[in-house]
């Protein structure tokens, strides 16, 4: 594309064209390019030149069994420095592994106003570091700094959205930073790339630059990323590819609950998650032992109670479902933290093995504490919740525990029933993993779990 002062840029997959097109040439959609201002549009031979020019120079080959590791007094383990560093948050290091590793670079991604900025500003205000500032002021980021309470002493703010002026000002402070976050890699661009800022072009620059600015400054990068309609990270896929980590930050806006978790590590594993709660003065880690999305102890019509796995800590929540007769030709199917393909398969089961005439009943799913299910475990309780809502009573238990009571059941002489199992197309319920730590979850909740071999027996209850 020769470079021009405009460019149009379609709005739904960031492709540039040199020309106005009714009908997007990459996505499909209609109506969608917008002509831009080509502000960053370098030419070809100088951006050969200035890439050959960084990467010339002397080439370097270090063998592993070679590397000795340095010495830190301040560190534990005699003082072995192993490249790894504590973010101050229990809950991150959870995430990332041990911590944060040097050098490394980690996409920091979530919806707008799930509190991303806040986090990563309560990181810095733990540990000091350099924030890069593309979308806001630096007294914008003072004033959310006062209001979290930290100290801004350990806050350095570089207000630009240019990649070679962040480069020119790290190369001036050596050594100096152990982290830095760029906010956001949408707002930032290059002059060796064209096209506008946030196009696909300058998005894979920019994330090059910074990668390989992480590796050679040894400066632990958080870039954050914004998300599109559908959840996904804006931009082009290679992006995930390319960062060491992809941390996603979820939860509902309008609840305080926040999950914390990983799709990809290079560094650790990627089942743990981190539990966090919006409070006033920023985001609180919330233990195992406090996570609690059950607020009742009966049972109710429409609601079954499950055990999910997040990381490695067991979660209880609560299942409601709406069954309502339909008056369209086309009765609704509305699914709030499950998946709607598999919302979907469970009504079909629930009408053929349970008998329900779904055909001409609306159903309505949702998942309290706005959380959003991944695993099959729910499933039995998702076909509960049906159950007992289109017979207008609630699930129980018939045969009275044995075991000792616990405090939480307030005397009454049996535990309430908690739903966990995979269910089949034929209707069967299959176990989950980590079934002896569900149990033990329940238990600690005054409940029981309700282990039956298949969905018809749940007539019964």
């Amino acid at each position: 594309m020769k470079n021009k002062e405009t460019v149009f840029v379609c709005n739904n997959c960031g492709n540039e064209f040199s020309k106005w097109m009714g009908q997007c040439a990459g996505c499909g959609e209609w109506n969608s390019l917008k002509e831009v201002s080509n502000k960053f549009g370098g030419n070809k031979k100088n951006k050969g030149e200035s890439r050959l020019a960084r990467t010339s120079g002397k080439i370097d080959v270090k063998n592993l069994g070679k590397i000795k590791p340095t010495l830190d007094p301040s560190l534990e383990n005699g003082g072995l420095n192993t490249s790894v560093f504590s973010t101050g948050i229990t809950e991150f290091d959870r995430v990332l592994g041990k911590g944060i590793v040097q050098g490394s670079a980690v996409l920091f991604a979530g919806e707008p106003g799930i509190g991303k900025s806040t986090l990563l500003t309560q990181l810095i205000g733990k540990i000091g570091g350099l924030y890069v500032a593309g979308e806001e002021s630096a007294e914008q980021i003072g004033l959310r700094v006062k209001r979290l309470g930290l100290n801004a002493n350990n806050f350095d703010i570089l207000g630009t959205n240019s990649i070679e002026e962040l480069e020119e000002f790290l190369d001036r402070t050596q050594n100096v930073y152990k982290i830095a976050v760029v906010d956001s890699i949408q707002v930032m661009a290059s002059e060796n790339a064209s096209g506008v800022i946030g196009s696909v072009g300058q998005i894979k620059e920019s994330a090059f630059r910074l990668i390989q600015l992480a590796k050679k400054k040894g400066i632990a990068i958080f870039i954050v990323g914004h998300v599109t309609k559908d959840g996904d990270i804006a931009g082009p896929k290679l992006l995930e590819h390319m960062v060491d980590t992809v941390l996603y930050f979820e939860g509902e806006k309008n609840g305080d609950l926040r999950i914390l978790r990983t799709t990809k590590n290079r560094f650790g594993a990627t089942d743990e998650v981190g539990v966090f709660k919006m409070e006033e003065k920023g985001l609180r880690e919330i233990k195992s032992e406090e996570i609690n999305l059950i607020d009742n102890q009966e049972n109710k019509i429409g609601s079954a109670i499950t055990v999910i796995m997040e990381g490695t800590r067991p979660m209880m929540l609560e299942i409601q479902a709406l069954v309502v007769e339909s008056f369209a030709p086309m009765p609704k199917r509305i699914f709030a933290g499950i998946d709607y393909n598999r919302g979907q398969l469970l009504v079909a089961i629930a009408q053929k093995s349970l008998g329900i005439p779904l055909y001409k009943y609306d159903v309505f799913i949702s998942v309290t504490g706005g959380i959003k299910i991944e695993e099959t475990a729910a499933d039995l309780a998702v076909l509960g919740a049906m159950w007992s809502s289109y017979k207008n009573l609630p699930l129980n238990v018939k045969s009275p525990s044995a075991s000792p009571l616990s405090p939480l059941t307030k005397g009454e002489d049996k535990k309430l029933p908690v739903y966990v199992g995979e269910v089949s197309l034929l209707g069967e319920v299959k176990k989950v993993r980590s079934w002896e730590k569900r149990q033990k979850e329940a238990e600690n909740m005054g409940r029981k779990l309700v282990e039956i071999r298949n969905v018809k027996e749940l007539k019964g209850l």
